[in-house]
Order: structure tokens, then sequence, then C-alpha cells
């Protein structure tokens, strides 16, 4: 699945500026669940690293489909996830029909 998503990648314009990063860390404004955010950007990628105060892969399931609602482009979106134990890891890309695109890297734990 990595093979999928880093060549879709190189096919699109990855974005990262104030307005998309502001966006982001405005979707968790009403989610009591967690405790801790830190949303950084690397490479035009952004790495959001979510702690929740009652993890379980079903909240971080919920938790996903809420930012895949509130962030995704209406041209294309998709994911893969990884449950690795103590933690879920999404890898996500969603993008415009002009190929701006946004990636991030998830993770719930």
């Amino acid at each position: 699945m990595y093979k999928v998503i880093n060549e879709y990648t190189s096919k699109v314009n990855l974005q990262a500026n104030d307005e998309i990063y502001n966006k982001i860390s405005d979707l968790f404004n009403d989610i009591t669940e967690i405790k801790k955010l830190s949303v950084s950007v690397s490479f035009n990628r952004y790495v959001l690293d979510i702690k929740l105060y009652n993890y379980s892969v079903k909240l971080a399931g919920d938790i996903f489909s809420i930012i895949n609602t509130k962030l995704s482009y209406s041209y294309s979106s998709f994911f893969v996830r990884f449950n690795e134990g103590s933690c879920v890891r999404y890898r996500y890309i969603t993008s415009n029909e002009n190929k701006d695109a946004i990636y991030c890297d998830i993770i719930f734990s």
C-alpha cells in the first residue's frame, strides 16, 4: 500500500500553508476525547500526533472519519490504516481536480 500512496503522491502537488495548517488544527476544537494534539509539517506533509484520553481503535476511527469529512477535497481522497498495537496510523491524501493535494500522516495513541 505504501507504493500506491507514494506513486499517487508523486503525481500531485502537495500543499502546506497557514490556511491548511489552521484548518487542520481547527478540526479538533470540539473533540473532547483528545488529550494532546501535535501538528507539524515536513516536506509539505502534515504529521498529526493525537493522544487520546481513552485510546481505542474504534475511537481513532471515529475521529478519523471527522477528519476525512471536513478536510477532503471532492476530486479524490484515500487512506491506508495500520493497527500497530498501542497506536493506529493513517496515511491520508486528498486532492482537487487541479492536483493540489493535502497529505497527512496521522497517529492515534
